[in-house]
């Protein structure tokens, strides 16, 4: 946050108080001799406004400070020759007016930048809907917090659509932080709103989203090379790439891809559960994973108990699909309708306290796992918040994934299962 809007709290208790700053002047020069004389320091009083105060209090305030002068020069009587009479009272004019031209600047900029603002969250809005989102019988809540200052969002991605074929959730974290992360993000994103309205596959879902952020990184590659050594997000040269990765030739995401079946739609009914029990059509849904490269999720059990979902094994990021050999594994895991899924980026696990420890993530969850979603997210927000004491290294978002019994959408039943290749 701008320093002046943090000052901003504090402008009805300054304003009141440059008043009195103003009365005791003209108070003490009444009754100090003539030869003290304080109304020179009266400027002082608009030039503090034009700081902290709005354009209106500092309007005032100067006025006031003419007032002051009019009185002290005019009614108090002074030993101060002529010359230097108009010396104090053309000094303080001048800078009563200089105080205002300032404030008036300032408002200026500050509308400025409230519309530019503005722009900036419909188009940052447009390609992260708000949460909490609903899917069919998945609700999907969380929060996201950029680290870049005065923006809603940036390198992390996250969405969750409902298609015909079960609902989808996607998580993501760009290579890079910031704004300068959103057209990678953007291309994953379209990528897979488009892909999962008409692939049955989890994997084919995937598969899309490698491709499309392929065809970025081309255009940005051919960008690039066309206007020599800049960058077509202007996220290189100016910088000297940085130990981020904003400069970069080609970006990477990692994430995480979730879809749910259920007992009766297809092959994953006759899969074994992980703990060797057989599941229970009646109230099991099974968790379809697709890892690349992500922070490994978490289970959350309403008797307070947390596991961390290990993938089969490790899978590459978005846009290093082409160094495997084989596809990215399916993982399948039943779940209880009670049972939550918490899903995050590295801008949680990897937050740093001022002396260096990583945000304890999987303890704080332990003590948290019985608690409602919303609850929970907030505070995980708080205290990831007072771990940092406010200064996030990289964009952070979390999602919590919850299973609705009773609003499954008619017609899934029979449906090929999300993990089923198309």
């Amino acid at each position: 946050m701008p320093w002046r809007e943090r000052t901003r709290a504090y402008t009805s208790r300054v304003f009141p108080v440059l008043l009195v700053y103003l009365a005791l002047i003209v108070v003490i020069d009444s009754i100090t001799p003539r030869s003290l004389r304080l109304d020179v320091f009266a400027a002082l009083a608009p030039l503090i406004a034009a700081a902290v105060c709005t354009y209106r209090q500092t309007l005032v305030l100067g006025l006031l400070d003419l007032v002051v002068m009019a009185i002290t020069h005019g009614v108090i009587p002074d030993s101060l020759v002529p010359l230097n009479r108009v010396a104090s009272v053309l000094g303080n004019t001048l800078m009563v007016g200089a105080s205002i031209a300032v404030a008036r600047l300032l408002r200026d900029r500050e509308e400025l930048l409230a519309q530019v603002r503005a722009t900036g969250e419909a188009a940052q809005r447009a390609l992260l809907r708000e949460l909490p989102l609903r899917s069919g019988d998945m609700v999907v809540d969380g929060f996201y917090v950029s680290s870049q200052q005065g923006a809603l969002v940036g390198g992390d991605i996250y969405e969750v659509v409902d298609t015909p074929y079960g609902p989808r959730v996607l998580i993501g974290d760009v290579q890079g932080k910031g704004l300068r992360a959103l057209g990678a993000g953007a291309a994953v994103l379209t990528s897979f709103r488009e892909a999962a309205y008409h692939l049955r596959s989890l994997s084919g879902g995937v598969n899309a989203m490698e491709v499309g952020l392929r065809r970025y990184n081309s255009a940005h590659r051919r960008d690039r090379d066309a206007n020599g050594n800049g960058s077509a997000d202007g996220d290189g040269g100016g910088d000297g790439g940085g130990s981020e990765g904003e400069g970069a030739e080609e970006r990477f995401v990692t994430a995480l891809v979730f879809g749910l079946e259920w007992a009766d739609s297809g092959p994953a009914g006759s899969e074994v559960p992980a703990d060797g029990g057989a599941p229970d059509p009646a109230d099991t849904v099974w968790l379809v994973l697709i890892d690349c490269g992500h922070v490994r999720p978490y289970l959350l059990q309403a008797d307070g108990t947390v596991s961390e979902l290990e993938p089969p094994e490790p899978g590459l990021p978005l846009g290093l699909g082409d160094l495997m050999g084989t596809p990215r594994p399916v993982q399948r895991v039943p779940i209880r309708p009670d049972t939550r899924v918490f899903a995050c980026t590295d801008g949680v696990t990897e937050a740093r306290c001022p002396a260096g420890e990583f945000y304890p993530l999987a303890d704080r969850l332990g003590g948290w796992a019985s608690l409602p979603t919303p609850e929970l997210l907030r505070r995980l927000r708080e205290d990831l918040d007072a771990h940092t004491k406010g200064r996030l290294q990289d964009d952070a978002a979390a999602l919590v994934l919850e299973h609705v019994p009773g609003q499954r959408v008619p017609g899934r039943a029979g449906l090929p299962g999300a993990g089923e290749p198309g």
